[in-house]
């Protein structure tokens, strides 16, 4: 199986729920996705990847994340997650998915080595597939 026609396991951490049903149906297009976990804040997904960092079957091969959430917002996300990430089976892509256009919520994304990229959002049926098949 090439890189091309593997197919990706997701985790999506985003309150918006406009935002998620949108994302949900673009990623579908893909056709790059074998499984979508959406997570309504950074809390619910620290939990889940906690729980299953010895699987790597389970855990997500890339990881969108909102900055502004309730309970754990993205930055406090990237923190907990930097505890334990060398714990983690297998280390996914983290891409910080927001509508801020903010310079300093993209220079901060950019300082933190755990993030391959800022997107701003909404975010393209192109850009998805780029991002999933590995072609940026």
């Amino acid at each position: 199986m090439n890189s091309l026609s593997k197919k990706q396991k997701l985790i999506l951490v985003d309150d918006d729920a406009i935002f998620v049903e949108i994302a949900k149906r673009t990623i579908e297009k893909t056709g790059a996705v074998e499984s979508l976990k959406v997570f309504p804040d950074g809390e619910g997904a620290i939990s889940f990847l906690k729980e299953h960092q010895s699987e790597p079957d389970i855990i997500p091969d890339f990881i969108f994340l909102d900055i502004n959430m309730p309970f754990m917002d993205g930055w406090q996300f990237l923190d907990e997650y930097a505890n334990f990430v060398n714990a983690l089976s297998k280390k996914p892509e983290i891409y910080m998915v927001s509508s801020s256009v903010d310079d300093s919520d993209l220079r901060r994304a950019k300082e933190i080595p755990l993030v391959k990229d800022y997107i701003v959002k909404p975010v393209s049926l192109d850009s998805f597939k780029k991002i999933l098949t590995n072609q940026l």
